[in-house]
């Protein structure tokens, strides 16, 4: 008789837990969007630069804020890597206020360092945003970013050097035979 009485109780405050977290959850409502962003073939030394929006699908003005966030392993794609520096993301403005029943965007650039050893990689990062509140629950969505870098950077004053050395080697080759074959 003790044990279903308990068991009750136990079911019932369970699911108040449950109630009151859910309506916590309900209370924020928000959106944002892309889900995904791809950025392909970008190349060491390379900036890219993408609108994220958010929207508050609220009664009440809220405060977004802005962050990179790693993905978990098991969470990411298929043959994607850890994003090796999150400094090499930014957002501006990295905090925005927005009206009920308003959206806002906010920059999000990419910036990959020059050093050829970024150059043919495949990454993933999620771009998370926090609607803050007074609640003990925050709400957090996140937009995945999936980076690809292309190969080698051509540096265009080695290859004009080298193509200008050729030329100039050419040249004196033909002058040096053409005044080599005259006869005296």
């Amino acid at each position: 008789m003790v044990a279903p009485i308990k068991l009750a109780a136990f079911v019932t405050i369970l699911l108040i837990m449950l109630l009151q977290s859910f309506a916590l959850a309900q209370e924020i409502n928000f959106g944002v969007s892309p889900a995904e962003v791809r950025i392909e073939d970008v190349l060491p030394g390379d900036t890219r630069k993408f609108q994220l929006t958010i929207n508050n699908k609220d009664e009440v003005t809220r405060v977004f804020t802005l962050a990179t966030f790693q993905s978990p392993e098991e969470e990411r794609r298929q043959g994607r890597a850890e994003f090796p520096n999150h400094s090499w993301i930014s957002f501006f403005p990295p905090q925005i206020t927005l009206a009920a029943g308003s959206q806002g965007n906010v920059t999000v650039t990419v910036a990959i360092p020059q050093e050829q050893k970024w150059a043919g990689r495949d990454w993933e990062i999620w771009l998370e945003v926090t609607a803050q509140s007074t609640d003990l629950l925050r709400v957090k969505l996140y937009s995945r970013l999936l980076v690809s870098t292309g190969g080698t950077r051509f540096n265009i004053g080695v290859v004009a050097g080298i193509a200008v050395a050729i030329a100039l080697l050419a040249y004196g080759g033909h002058r040096y035979f053409r005044h080599r074959a005259k006869p005296k």
